[in-house]
Order: C-alpha cells, then structure tokens, then sequence
C-alpha cells in the first residue's frame, strides 16, 4: 500500500481477489480520480493472455464495466477500470439476505441486458456470479447492476486456451457442459443466470443440492412474482443446453412485466450504500526539493491507453553528481598550477 505502479497508480487498498490476480482501488495521479485496477503477477503465458483477453473486452453498455487503461512493470501488469462505488450483489446477500422478489427481478433484467451485448459481441462471459455483479451506490433506489471481471470470457471465434475435459469456471454456477470442456455456448452464460437468481431468493451461497424446489412460495403479495421467477430458474438451469432459453432477450421477455411493478406492500428496504466515498480520496504529497540546486531530471514510463494511444507518466531520478566532480578537478587543477609557478 502507498507504491505508486509505473510512476502513475497509487495503490491505495485491496478491494477483492479473484482467480486472475487482485483488485486494488487506486487513485490515478494523472487525473487525481479514484480507479479499481486488477493486478496480476505473470507467472506463466496462459494467465497472461487471459489478462490481455480481459483488458481488450470494451463494450460500451451501461451495465457493463469497461477497462480504462493498462500498464506493466518487470513481472507485473495492470489494467485499471471504473470504481463501482456500491459494492457486489454478493455483499448485499451477506448484509440483506434473501431479496425481495422485485429487486431480484429488477437486478436480473439488468443482468440479462449486459448479457444481450456481451453475447452480441461473439463473447462468452463463463464466470457469472453474485461476486462479478456490481452495484451502483443508489440506496433504497432503484438498483443498477454492472457485469464485471472478463478474466475467463472466451471469444467464440478464437482460440480456445483449455484443453480435452478440463473446466474453466465457478462451481455452483457452472452448467454441465462447461464442467467437461465443452466448447463455449452463450447459454453457459444463461444457466449462470438461473443460479444467480436462485441464490438472490434464497439469500445465501448455494450448495449441489439447492435446486428450484428449494424456494418457498408463500401467500404474500410477492408469491406470484417469487413463483414466477422459480419457474425461470428452471427453465435456464436445465442440463441439456438446448432446453434452456435460447437468448438473454427471450429470458428478459419472461421477466418484463415483473420488472415494471409497483414495491408492493411491506417490502423491505435494501440500501445500497457507497463504499467508498469521494472523501477518501488521499492528497497527493508535495513533490521532494531538488537537489544540488537543480531540479530532478524525469524518465519515461509507458502506459497504455483504449484505441493504441499512449501517455507518458514521469518518475524522478537522482540528478549527476557530476557537476560536483567538475568542481573538484578544476581546483585540482589549479593547485597544480599554483604548485608548478611558485618552483619555476
């Protein structure tokens, strides 16, 4: 904490760690704005495309979040995104439980609109989860979720970088097919989304043997919406791929009247808090006096930036001592001389 990355990031916190290195919040001193960054140590090829396969997915959604920029130094790299001030959906299962069913069906449609661009982009995303699921800090508002962390995402007109029967995701989220290898499908993606719903109306991580059934359905005014959405669950969560929705815009179409209704009454109330305020957003400390009387001399760290644009951030370096050297040869020079005129 306090090391600023190529001469440009202040790491300020950790905020997470995931499967492809850890997210810090940093304040970018060339802008002085507050960024989330993911950091990863290369520790072999694979890992590092995977983190360049993250960087590059840019699509322009509101319910998605975009990389910024990215940066490397000796065996590290960084790419820095927006900050998502709300947290993750998996924080409000933690703090809130179960969901009212409203906001589940608000937050899915949401979801499921990040997934109509993602997919519409040829991607796949493989590692939906509450934890991936970031939250605007609108309090008791209307929430807005932002579908985060590329880090597994495959295009589906690239090369594969897992092998025969080997899996690449999140158990409890991942379907049968992608347990076995089997090549990527956006209806991966779709199954992902069931079991995201199923854990926001039970409120808590799920196990193998939670399934549909496991909800209950009371006799409130939000029964119809919570049997409603159960039965959603199932249709996304069948094994064979081809018995679940074909799209992210057909499971939306399912969810369109749920997600226009009014808070019926006695909801709960679910805050979405900002986690990190603007208040905690560090001063930068004033540059170190020069030295020797001459100001410190900059060399350049490279960062890249979206589009192949690059800027330039500065590190400060030692000045010469050599103007002292200078000093000292020129007055043994003279003494030399000195010496040599008063024997002659």
């Amino acid at each position: 904490m306090g090391e600023v990355f190529a001469g440009r990031y202040e790491l300020l916190d950790p905020v997470a760690t995931g499967g492809m290195g850890t997210i810090w919040r940093v304040l970018d001193r060339s802008d002085g704005q507050l960024k989330a960054a993911k950091i990863l140590r290369q520790s072999d090829a694979a890992s590092l495309l995977r983190f360049v396969r993250e960087q590059s997915v840019r699509i322009d959604h509101t319910h998605v979040v975009t990389p910024l920029s990215w940066a490397g130094v000796d065996d590290r790299v960084l790419f820095t995104m927006p900050l998502v001030h709300g947290g993750s959906v998996a924080d409000l299962l933690h703090e809130h439980g179960a969901l009212p069913p409203r906001w589940v069906a608000v937050l899915t449609d949401q979801l499921l609109q990040a997934l109509e661009a993602v997919h519409a982009a040829g991607i796949v995303h493989r590692d939906v989860k509450p934890g991936n699921l970031l939250l605007e800090p609108t309090g008791t508002r209307t929430p807005h979720l932002r579908l985060t962390d590329f880090g597994i995402a495959v295009p589906l007109d690239q090369p594969r970088m897992t092998h025969g029967a080997q899996g690449i995701g999140t158990p409890g989220y991942m379907p049968p097919e992608q347990w076995h290898g089997g090549d990527p499908d956006p209806r991966s993606d779709l199954y992902a989304v069931g079991r995201v719903v199923l854990e926001m109306l039970l409120g808590r991580r799920l196990t193998d043997d939670d399934q549909p059934a496991t909800v209950r359905i009371g006799s409130d005014p939000s029964a119809t919406a919570t049997r409603r959405l159960v039965e959603l669950v199932a249709h996304a969560t069948q094994v064979d791929p081809a018995d679940r929705p074909a799209t992210a815009t057909q499971m939306r179409a399912a969810l369109a009247d749920l997600v226009a209704l009014p808070p019926p009454p006695g909801e709960p109330v679910v805050d979405v808090p900002d986690r990190f305020p603007a208040a905690t957003v560090p001063d930068l400390p004033p540059p170190p006096p020069p030295r020797h009387g001459l100001a410190p001399t900059a060399a350049p760290t490279i960062a890249f930036q979206p589009g192949g644009q690059t800027s330039t951030a500065t590190a400060a370096v030692r000045p010469s001592a050599l103007p002292g050297a200078l000093l000292l040869l020129v007055g043994l020079v003279g003494l030399v001389l000195a010496t040599w005129l008063l024997l002659g």
